[in-house]
């Protein structure tokens, strides 16, 4: 696991802050991302998911304390933290979404025990049932309006929605268009350094231009987003002009009657 060899002492001073946090039920820190599968460079993030009951997260001082936990490990790299509960990730994995695969197939791990092994063993039941394309693009839709209801209150929650919004619009078009779709494909939507090479090699009879556009934003938002977490300065002129593309490529005039409301 590379965020404890980088530094086993700050590593074990974590996880004893962990056991003093408070909650309802026992919760699960889960690593993954690439430094987790180990194609990671120096650029790259830590990631954690916090696997808690729901319960516990509408509490906002015990999901402030996990993050401030774990923001102890940025003097390693950048700490990117999401959250979610049992249920809902059960019901994730049930539909094949990208995001839910990436954890069951790839995550360890980092904090707790006992929940984890349960949905595992649940997530191989269904692994290899046939993908229930039409409540799963349903599913995305409702995450795309999601996010493009959000209001972002600073640059990097703004390219953090607008990266969402563009890569679960190219899942949406992957599930509907290409017809034998697979659980590793799936997967390699959800990691960034692997999406663009799975569209370009594997559907370039299906892909148009306006796909290859959307492939080609989706990667700049990438590197923004990574860039933010790092404190880089980036133009906001450049910001303006990618979500205007992103507008255009949907053809989307409900976000944009949302950007000037």
């Amino acid at each position: 696991m590379e965020y404890e060899a980088l530094n086993p002492n700050l590593y074990a001073h974590v996880l004893d802050d962990l056991e003093l946090i408070t909650s309802h039920k026992p919760f699960h820190i889960l690593f993954y991302g690439s430094r987790e599968r180990g194609d990671f460079n120096e650029s790259s993030d830590l990631n954690f998911y916090l696997l808690a009951h729901s319960t516990d997260q509408m509490k906002a001082s015990f999901v402030d304390s996990v993050s401030k936990t774990l923001n102890q490990l940025e003097v390693v790299a950048p700490v990117n933290m999401i959250a979610g509960d049992a249920d809902s990730l059960r019901h994730r994995f049930k539909i094949h979404e990208p995001g839910s695969i990436q954890l069951l197939e790839n995550a360890s791990v980092f904090y707790g025990e006992g929940i984890w092994d349960s949905l595992q063993s649940e997530w191989k039941r269904y692994k290899d049932k046939s993908i229930p394309k039409k409540e799963l693009s349903s599913y995305l839709e409702k995450r795309i309006r999601f996010f493009k209801q959000q209001v972002s209150r600073n640059v990097k929650e703004e390219v953090s929605q607008l990266e969402r919004i563009c890569t679960l619009t190219l899942h949406v078009w992957a599930i509907k268009i290409i017809d034998d779709l697979s659980v590793s494909e799936l997967l390699m939507m959800d990691i960034p350094g692997q999406i663009y090479s799975l569209f370009t090699n594997l559907y370039k009879f299906e892909l148009d231009e306006t796909i290859l556009e959307l492939l080609n934003l989706q990667q700049r938002l990438q590197t923004l987003k990574r860039e933010l977490r790092w404190k880089k300065e980036i133009s906001r002129e450049e910001i303006y002009e990618l979500k205007y593309k992103l507008i255009s490529l949907r053809k989307d005039e409900e976000f944009l009657l949302n950007l000037w409301a």
